[in-house]
Formats: structure tokens, C-alpha cells, sequence
């Protein structure tokens, strides 16, 4: 009696867009008045698998990609405290201890050891805005470099998100292999049996032997590429030991996910927030307070600066006379002509300057077209994956009734190992369907910048 196959289902990819992004704090209403997307109901891969929030945790405090980020913050906060330091006097002590000679023409020479100190203190007292829009500049490279760390640590999480979903299908991969490997083993007992007893054709049996040969080699080449994608995985996350592996990709609220997508809307604000969009808006304002400096390089600069200095004088009745000098007062300079080096330095300013402003222009046209698209590629893989959940429930309706009647003995031990192949291939297809689901969500928030993984950093800072 012929009994139901269950059919294999090519599986089915989408192209996928992958921007570093910041997460900031969730509203519920857009400063226009219009309804937002209810963003917990579109779930990340670490809230349906449990076991990988502790690990995106732990890559919040020990992933070595982060370190070099970390320096670089550093360096940042350095530079803003070297810019800061024009808001306050300097100060410098000097001193010289030698021996002085005097050559007096048509009069008695003079000679002795000779020694003075000083010290004296300044401080910029009107440099035309120069030195407010050096700590400015200073301080918008502390907020890039924050800025900057957010988006590593992003790019971060989004690849221990991708390789933590491609050890489950790895893993189920291999479980469906052995399967297979195993039928193939009984197979060739079954050929070996019939070629002894002139059954069926050497060339018959040479072919059960090569399938055999081939689905070892595949396994051997997923356990490999398992391995390599785990060592990466542990690397990049800075974990220790090898971390548990779900067996499967959980079932995901599609009629949530969805009613979330179609009932809210971004709004029109939701690229100024994005990571790109702060990061080039603060270079331009970078930009504008360079501004500020070069035009002050042709200016005359006023400082405030007072100093005491002790040192032995020659007067008109004793040579050698102790002195101390005090002074307090205003110095100017004025840098009058530099070759139009000034000129010139505005100039690529201002033209640094429209090509960022360009830049801005066309980028956040990019990321609306990216997000609307999204936001539609996102729509359509909901819909294919309700259909993949119902054909699998009717392919588990097909395997559990042949199951049953092959324990029942109704049912031949070949025909159900057949049916256990397709199924678990089946079974496949449908991780790897809500898996790519995941990354599609993922992707998705990353670049409307609503990914709530940003918090594994924060908290660890």
C-alpha cells in the first residue's frame, strides 16, 4: 500500500541589510502625535532563546572587539582635556645660574657668577571664540566616540546573533545527516545481501557504497564548519567554555509581530536617531567650531598674564644689585599675514563642510528607503512563514499516524524511515525559515535604531 510522502519544500532566502545601529529608549507615541510600532512585540533572538542573553551579557564586559573601542574613548576624553586646558592659566617657572662678564669699552670691566628665577602665569582672555569652540569640538568627539562604541558593540551582537542561530541549524543539520547515514548503512547491508545473491548489478551496489562514502563526507564537512563557526562564536564573545545549543529555533508570535508592523508607523523623526545620522550631524558640528578657529588665526588675540622674576642689576651707583620685577597687564598678538594659509584652510573647511551636509541629504533617503523596504520584506516572509508553520503541522499530523502504525507493525520499517527523513528534513527547513525570520526582525530595528541589545553595553559600563 502507497503511503503519504511528506513533500520537501525548497527553502527559500531573502537578501539581507546589515547597519551597525544604537538603541535608544522606546516611546510609544512619535513627537508628531502618530502611533509607534509596538517594539517589544517584535522579538530578538536573545528573548526566545534565554540561553544566549547571558552570553550577549557576558560580550557586554569581555568581547576583545570592544577593547580597541575602549581605547579609543580614552584617547577621546584625553584630547577633551587637552582642550580644556586653555580655560585655565598656565603657569612656568624659569631660573639661570653662570657666570656673567662685561665688556666695557674705555672702562672698567665686570665680572661675577650670575643667577635669576622668574615665574609668571597666562591666560587667553578674548581669542574670538577659539578656545570655547576647542573644548566644543573636544566634546562632540567624546559623544562620536560613545556614539562610535554603541555601534561596534552592535555589529557585535548582530554576528553572535547569527552564528548563535547558525549552530541550532548546524546542530539540527547533523542530527538529520546521521539519519540519513544511518538508512544508508542499512541500504548496503540490504544491497550487500542482494548483489551475494546475483539480486541486482555490481554497479548497483558500487552506487549504494558511494552514497554511503558521500554522506559521511558531508557530515564530516558540517562537524568542521560547526567547529570553526563555535571557535568564532566563543572569540568574538569572549566566553570560556563551550556554550549549550539549543536543539531548535522556538515558534514566534507571527499575528503579533505582524498587527505590530501594520498598526504603527516610525514617523517622520525616527532617522534623526539613527547611529549614522548623530555620528555625521556631530562631525559637521565639528566642522562649524573649526570654523570659529581658523577665522581667529587672523584676528589679534588678547591674553591676560602677569609675572614676578628676580635677578642682579647694575645701576648707577652699585653694580649687581639684587631686583625684583612684578608685572600684570594685557599682551596682544596678531598674526597680520601667513601666506593665505588662513584663507585657504576656510576654504577646504567650507567644502568639507557641503560634502558632509550632501552626505547627510542622501544617506537619510537611504535609510527610509531601507526601512520601508524592510518593513515590506518583513510583511511578506510573515506571511510565508504562516503558511511553513501550517504544512508543518500537517507534516507532523503524517509522520506521528505512520509512526504510530509502524509500531502497530502496519507499516514497513523502510517506508518508515522515509518518512522520518522527509520530516526531519522538513523540520529543518522550518528553523531555518524562523531563524532567518529573526536576523530579518533584527536587521529591521538595528536600522530604525529600536534594537534593545544596547543595554548588554550599558550595563556593563
Amino acid at each position: 500500500m502507497q503511503r503519504p510522502r511528506i513533500s520537501r519544500s525548497p527553502s527559500f532566502t531573502f537578501p539581507r541589510w546589515f547597519l551597525a545601529g544604537l538603541a535608544l529608549a522606546a516611546i510609544g507615541v512619535d513627537l508628531k502625535g502618530q502611533e509607534s510600532p509596538d517594539w517589544q512585540a517584535l522579538p530578538v533572538p536573545e528573548e526566545v532563546l534565554p540561553s544566549l542573553e547571558s552570553i550577549l551579557a557576558t560580550a557586554g564586559e569581555r568581547a576583545p572587539e570592544l577593547v580597541q573601542i575602549g581605547l579609543d574613548r580614552q584617547i577621546a576624553n584625553e584630547e577633551l582635556t587637552i582642550a580644556r586646558s586653555r580655560l585655565y592659566p598656565s603657569v612656568g617657572v624659569g631660573g639661570n645660574l653662570g657666570y656673567r662678564y662685561v665688556d666695557r669699552q674705555g672702562q672698567d670691566n665686570d665680572s661675577n657668577a650670575s643667577g635669576s628665577v622668574s615665574i609668571g602665569a597666562s591666560r587667553p582672555l578674548y581669542h574670538w571664540g577659539a578656545v570655547n569652540a576647542r573644548v566644543r569640538r573636544g566634546e562632540i568627539g567624546v559623544n562620536n566616540s560613545l556614539l562610535s562604541t554603541r555601534e561596534s558593540f552592535q555589529a557585535t551582537i548582530q554576528l553572535l546573533r547569527a552564528e548563535y542561530l547558525s549552530l541550532i541549524l548546524d546542530q539540527m543539520k547533523l542530527r538529520n545527516l546521521r539519519l540519513q547515514r544511518s538508512n544508508l548503512e542499512r541500504e548496503l547491508e540490504t544491497a550487500q545481501s542482494r548483489f551475494d545473491a546475483g539480486e541486482i548489478s555490481e554497479e548497483a551496489f558500487l552506487s549504494a557504497q558511494i552514497g554511503l562514502d558521500r554522506s559521511m563526507i558531508a557530515i564530516e564537512e558540517t562537524v568542521d564548519l560547526r567547529e570553526e563557526t563555535l571557535r568564532e562564536f566563543m572569540r568574538v564573545s569572549g566566553l570560556e567554555e563551550r556554550p549549550e545549543i539549543p536543539v531548535s529555533v522556538p515558534q514566534l508570535d507571527l499575528n503579533r509581530i505582524e498587527r505590530a508592523l501594520r498598526e504603527g508607523t516610525v514617523g517622520p523623526t525616527w532617522v534623526d536617531r539613527t547611529f549614522d545620522i548623530q555620528t555625521n550631524r556631530n562631525r559637521l558640528d565639528q566642522l562649524e567650531e573649526t570654523e570659529t578657529i581658523i577665522r581667529s588665526q587672523q584676528r589679534p588675540k588678547v591674553n591676560f598674564s602677569a609675572s614676578i622674576s628676580q635677578a642682579p642689576v647694575n645701576t648707577a651707583t652699585k653694580n649687581n644689585v639684587d631686583t625684583v620685577n612684578y608685572f600684570a597687564g594685557l599682551s596682544v598678538n596678531w598674526n597680520v599675514f601667513d601666506g593665505f594659509s588662513t584663507r585657504a584652510s576656510r576654504r577646504i573647511n567650507l567644502l568639507e563642510q557641503r560634502k558632509l551636509e550632501s552626505r547627510l541629504l542622501s544617506r537619510e533617503q537611504e535609510l527610509r528607503e531601507e526601512e520601508q523596504a524592510l518593513r515590506e520584506n518583513l510583511l511578506i516572509r510573515l506571511r510565508k512563514q504562516r503558511l511553513a508553520e501550517r504544512k508543518f503541522q500537517l507534516d507532523q499530523r503524517i509522520y506521528q499516524r505512520i509512526k504510530d502504525e509502524y509500531g502497530q507493525g502496519t507499516v514497513a520499517e523502510n517506508d518508515f524511515r522515509v518518512t522520518q527523513e522527509d520530516f526531519y528534513e522538513e523540520e529543518y527547513n522550518l528553523n531555518v525559515a524562523r531563524a532567518r525570520l529573526l536576523e530579518s526582525i533584527s536587521e529591521y530595528l538595528v536600522v530604525v535604531n529600536r534594537d534593545r541589545a544596547v543595554r548588554f553595553l550599558e550595563d556593563a559600563r
